[in-house]
Order: C-alpha cells, then sequence, then structure tokens
C-alpha cells in the first residue's frame, strides 16, 4: 500500500482500533507517532509488542533507528495538540497521515440512557474526545500537510450515525458529525489534502463488549448479515487502505466496515 516510511500521528492508539491500526502500519515500515491520553500503559504495551516485532529499538525517540514514539495530549485541547503535532513534525521532519481513531469510551449505563434523558454531561463527553477531537487534530496537521502538498486524513465514526439507533444518542450525534466534517473538509482540503471515514459496526474490542451479558451479544450477532463480529485488524485494513496511496483518488467517502448490517 506504500507505507513504508510514510510519517503518521495514530491517536487513541492505546484502544483496541488504533492499536490494531499501529500494529498494521508497523508491519509495513512507517513511522509511527502514537498518541495516548490517560493510558501509557497501554502505550507502552504496545512499543513493546512493535518492538518485538521488528526487532529494533523503539520508544525514546533519540536515534534514527526508532520508528515508533508516544505523544500525549487531551485531544479536547487544541494548545496540548498544536504542541503534541509540532513535536511528532519535529521528530520526523514533517507528517504524512493522520488517523484520528481517540473516542470517548462508552459505558454501558451510558449507551442505554432514554435518549430524552441526557444531561449536558453525556452529551458533552463524546463531542468533545469524538469531534472536537478530530477537529482539533486536524487543524493542527494541516499547516504542514499544506506546506509540502500532501497528506491523507482518516477518521473514525460509526454505522448509528447512518442508520440511527434506540440507544446511544450521545456517541450518535458525535459520530454523524464526524462524518458531516470528512465530507465538508475534503471539499475544502482538495486536491492536495484527502480526508475520508470509516463507519464501524460491531468491533470486537474490548471496550466495545464490556458490560454486555452473552445472550445480548448473540442478539447483536443476529442482526449482522455475516454472523459475527468484525476484528480490530479488519477495521485497521481498511484505515489503512483509505491512508495509503492504494487510495490516490478518494476523498470525501465514508466506507461501512460492519459485516453489512447498514448501508452509506
Amino acid at each position: 500500500m506504500g507505507m513504508r516510511g510514510k510519517r503518521v500521528l495514530v491517536t487513541g492508539a492505546s484502544g483496541g482500533i488504533g492499536r490494531a491500526t499501529a500494529l498494521l502500519l508497523a508491519d509495513m515500515g512507517s513511522r509511527l507517532a502514537l498518541h495516548y491520553f490517560s493510558n501509557e500503559e497501554g502505550i507502552d504495551s504496545l512499543l513493546g509488542e512493535i518492538e518485538g516485532k521488528r526487532g529494533r529499538h523503539v520508544g525514546d525517540g533519540g536515534d534514527d533507528m526508532c520508528y515508533a514514539v508516544k505523544v500525549r495530549a487531551d485531544v479536547a485541547r487544541y494548545e496540548e495538540v498544536k504542541a503534541m503535532v509540532g513535536s511528532v513534525v519535529e521528530r520526523f521532519d514533517g507528517i504524512d497521515v493522520l488517523v484520528a481513531a481517540a473516542g470517548y469510551p462508552m459505558s454501558r449505563d451510558m449507551w442505554f440512557t432514554d435518549p430524552l434523558e441526557l444531561d449536558d454531561d453525556m452529551l458533552d463527553r463524546p463531542w468533545r474526545v469524538d469531534l472536537k477531537g478530530s477537529y482539533n487534530c486536524i487543524k493542527a496537521v494541516i499547516p504542514y500537510m499544506r506546506r509540502q502538498g500532501s497528506g491523507s486524513i482518516v477518521l473514525v465514526s460509526s454505522t448509528p450515525a447512518i442508520s440511527g439507533d434506540v440507544h446511544g444518542l450521545a456517541y450518535t450525534l458525535a459520530k454523524a458529525a464526524i462524518i458531516a466534517l470528512t465530507r465538508s473538509l475534503a471539499l475544502a482540503l482538495a486536491p492536495s489534502i484527502r480526508i475520508n471515514c470509516v463507519a464501524l459496526g460491531s468491533i470486537s474490542t474490548d471496550a466495545n463488549m464490556r458490560g454486555y451479558d452473552e445472550d445480548y451479544l448473540n442478539t447483536m450477532i443476529r442482526g449482522i448479515p455475516m454472523r459475527r463480529f468484525g476484528t480490530p485488524e479488519e477495521a485497521a485494513k481498511a484505515i489503512v487502505f483509505l491512508a495509503s496511496d492504494d487510495a490516490s483518488y478518494i476523498t470525501g467517502q465514508v466506507v461501512v466496515v460492519d459485516g453489512g448490517e447498514v448501508r452509506a
């Protein structure tokens, strides 16, 4: 896919989708900046796994053999994101790809809250991380991508943003806004910078599966034409394709990865 040597920032890299994407990019020889906010242990574990897979030094940013470093920021705060991106550009002398995978971890209780009983905090939490976080990261990387005359951005939405859902309204609103952000900025950033989005269905990450009993999960599976949950690795392959030069004529698109449950 032409990702070898690409300078990539992956936000939310300690989580299931971000982690799988980072591992796939490492296999392809990309130079990686792996973002986290609170889960430094998860990022250190990821760096260790990459080091084991590749047999090269990872993590301290101090030599030419280092192709993966960890970076921290609250993506909801633009000044922190701007400083983080500046450090990535300084380390790698530019940035080719942004994968904005950071998302608010929806709890079971929040998911099943009556959609007409959401308070301000419930509405704000996914909005700040998913939408505002994605926007802040885009805003921070664009000056560097424009300066070099190229760049690719992939955002992460979800199928309820397309089909609607009786549950998870706060989450759905933020993810629907990400689709609007993708389509609007694709027009503003063309022709030199591409931006696309994946809308993920039921992907079997720890965060997605946590707190649900077996009966509920089996009911979900029966609604999926492929009769199984997707894997983080399958989501990562779609993300990396859109980020890569193989998707060089694709921008402003929403690619659904959900086993056939809904259609964009």
